[in-house]
C-alpha cells in the first residue's frame, strides 16, 4: 500500500512501510541526497535517530548497519 509520494524529514517517501526491505529505502534514502551534500553527515543522522529505543525492529536494524557501513566507506582510515 502507497501511502503517499511525500517525503518526511529524512527525505525517504512515504510509500515505504514496513513491508519495505530496509536496502529500498537504503537506496532510495541515497539516491534522494542532493548532489553535493555530505553523505556520510547525512548518514550520522539517521545512524542516531535509528539508536533510539523505538528503533529495535529487524529492518531498522539493518538500516542501521547499511548507514554505519555508508559512513565508513565515506570516511578516510586515520593513519
Amino acid at each position: 500500500m502507497s501511502l503517499s509520494f511525500c517525503q518526511n524529514r529524512s527525505g525517504i517517501r512515504r510509500d515505504v512501510d514496513a513491508s519495505t526491505a530496509p536496502e529500498d529505502v537504503f537506496m532510495r534514502w541515497l539516491l534522494s541526497r542532493p548532489q553535493g551534500s555530505d553523505i556520510a553527515e547525512a548518514a550520522r543522522r539517521e545512524v542516531a535517530r535509528l539508536e533510539s529505543p523505538a528503533s529495535r525492529h529487524e529492518g531498522a536494524r539493518r538500516l542501521h548497519e547499511l548507514f554505519r557501513a555508508l559512513i565508513e566507506a565515506q570516511t578516510p582510515a586515520m593513519q
